[in-house]
């Protein structure tokens, strides 16, 4: 039997945002074990704990697929599943299809299975609850939410996950669950990733217009024929005008699992190789991007196409008086595909998430761009008023440039 490590749970640890990491302290009682193609499975079940406020009491399981020997700092990937599915479902179909990466986590990922589906109060991952309480829960968390939370802290004390590599995912009323519990949490996740994602209502009540930490980055797959996924281009605005980090691919494929039709720069986006303790750039009015048509085509636009979805990074250095960033487009070769990839962008360049590069209203910074030695652009730019950094017109190719910003 594998051994299951010991951590002490802070019920009141708080972000640096001031937001509760977790609620409580529930006693999570290991029930079964199993192992399928080579990975342990861990059934946990729990009770409710007064700090949810739960109106009734009920009891909760998840599954957690652990690493053998417990190893420390591993990353963490969280799995909300979907209306038709539960955590025993999900996990099912995990195993059954590896590819569908909203669900199977990595071979070197603690992946965790929560379950919303047997207790129906939690319906929809709190985003129901929300809707029948809209003043209680303006500024609260529901139960189901704070359940969530509190289990995953819980997997990231238990089995001294690396905080800088935790994922969330989901499909359909998962993929809302993950909006709207992850896209707020920046503190937390380090990237979030939806598919055909079940309304943007619960994203709206807690991210929408809120004073929120840099978010995680955001991979949506949806389709503009699908009535479950609808009003994405709300989601689409608020990104762009707020310069949030949206990798988003659509297409005519209706309300599916599977995202093996979408645009490949989207799919093989390396959503979980992205570090909390990273900065990232968030790329706007790119030459490359193509538009949404709106649902059923209301907006006019392409049938298929993507957003920032081309774009490729890698932070060099981050210190208090330097900022170096290697920028540059996915290729058709390492995606292995016939679909045209384009060579060159033109786009506005913000950064977020900087860890020790200091950015002040208004105080202007040099940059320029650069490969082998040639310069390509350089100029000045001023922060915004609350210190976001845009390079506008940025020129990023098929080949990586270095992007070098300086007091």
């Amino acid at each position: 039997m594998i051994k299951v490590p010991l951590a002490v749970i802070c019920g009141l640890s708080l972000a640096v945002q001031g937001e509760q990491l977790s609620f409580g302290d529930p006693e999570m009682r290991l029930v079964k074990e199993m192992e399928r193609d080579g990975r342990t499975i861990l059934r946990y079940e729990h009770d409710n704990v007064p700090e949810w406020g739960y109106a009734k009491p009920q009891q909760d399981y998840f599954y957690l697929l652990p690493l053998g020997g417990n190893p420390e700092n591993r990353p963490l990937h969280v799995v909300l599943h979907s209306a038709g599915h539960s955590g025993d479902a999900v996990l099912a179909d995990a195993f059954k299809h590896p590819d569908w990466f909203h669900y199977a986590g990595r071979d070197d990922q603690v992946v965790l299975y929560l379950d919303c589906r047997k207790n129906k109060g939690d319906w929809w991952w709190g985003g129901e609850e929300i809707k029948r309480g809209k003043e209680k829960y303006a500024d609260e968390y529901c139960p189901a939410e704070k359940r969530v939370l509190t289990t995953i802290e819980w997997a990231i004390r238990t089995y001294k996950i690396d905080r800088d590599r935790v994922y969330l995912s989901g499909i359909s009323m998962g993929g809302s669950g993950s909006l709207g519990i992850g896209m707020r949490r920046g503190d937390i996740f380090a990237a979030v990733n939806v598919a055909v994602p079940a309304g943007i209502e619960h994203l709206q009540a807690r991210f929408f217009d809120r004073d929120v930490p840099d978010p995680p980055i955001l991979v949506n797959f949806s389709a503009p024929n699908d009535g479950w996924s609808r009003n994405q281009e709300e989601l689409i605005a608020y990104f762009q005008r707020k310069k949030f980090p949206l990798v988003f691919a659509w297409g005519p494929y209706g309300h599916n699992s599977s995202v093996a039709q979408y645009h490949p720069a989207a799919r093989a986006f390396p959503w979980r190789s992205i570090r909390k303790d990273e900065a990232y750039p968030v790329f706007s009015n790119a030459t490359t991007d193509q538009k949404y048509p709106g649902f059923r085509n209301a907006a006019g636009g392409d049938e298929a196409g993507q957003l920032g979805a081309v774009f490729r990074w890698k932070t060099v250095a981050d210190e208090a008086e330097l900022f170096e960033i290697d920028l540059w487009l996915v290729g058709r070769t390492e995606l292995k595909t016939a679909v045209e990839i384009p060579t060159r962008a033109t786009a506005a360049v913000s950064l977020r998430r900087l860890q020790s590069f200091k950015t002040e209203p208004g105080a202007p910074l040099r940059w320029n761009l650069s490969r082998d030695d040639l310069v390509l652009q350089s100029g000045k730019a001023n922060p915004s008023s609350t210190g976001l950094l845009t390079i506008e017109d940025l020129v990023v190719g098929d080949q990586p440039a270095r992007l070098r910003i300086t007091p």
